[in-house]
């Protein structure tokens, strides 16, 4: 664990996080690097962008449809 590395892209909404965060995990994992997004958009611009528009489902779904977040449990 002692080479994990951090990077967080803030700022207000359309500023171009999403792309330069994609763009950003590309260029890693091409370099063989092991990568993780955790994205918390709503609308999952993170990860659709990397899925290439592939559905996935959101903790927002995810919890509408066990009723509550604190019914979830992290292998949701």
């Amino acid at each position: 664990m002692a080479d994990l590395r951090q990077i967080a892209f803030y700022g207000k909404g359309g500023i171009g996080k999403s792309t330069t965060s994609q763009n950003t995990l590309a260029a890693l994992a091409d370099l063989g690097q092991k990568i993780l997004i955790v994205g918390c958009d709503p609308k999952a611009d993170s990860t659709r962008l990397i899925l290439h528009a592939k559905a996935q489902d959101t903790i927002l779904s995810l919890a509408a449809d066990a009723g509550s977040v604190e019914d979830l449990e992290l292998e949701d």
